[in-house]
């Protein structure tokens, strides 16, 4: 996913969620900066808040490519 269309997802569901962005940085516990930038497609913030953001909106990101289930059964021999 690249990052305008990960800007479009989040507008998206904000705005389905009637948030304003100032709202949906208070839930998230971030500047309402960080809810522009991230909406604009710009990589101006840390992965903490990026989630922070995207679970208020009930999104996540998953990994994925070919190795990620190598990876995830790794993680689980490691644990």
């Amino acid at each position: 996913m690249q990052t305008e269309e990960l800007g479009d997802l989040i507008v998206f569901h904000r705005k389905r969620a009637g948030l304003s962005q100032t709202a949906l940085a208070s839930h998230a516990e971030v500047s309402r900066y960080v809810v522009q930038d991230l909406e604009a497609g710009v990589g101006r913030t840390t992965w903490g808040k990026l989630q922070s953001v995207l679970g208020v909106l009930n999104l996540r990101l998953e990994p994925a490519g070919p190795l990620v289930e190598e990876w995830r059964r790794n993680r689980r021999e490691e644990a």
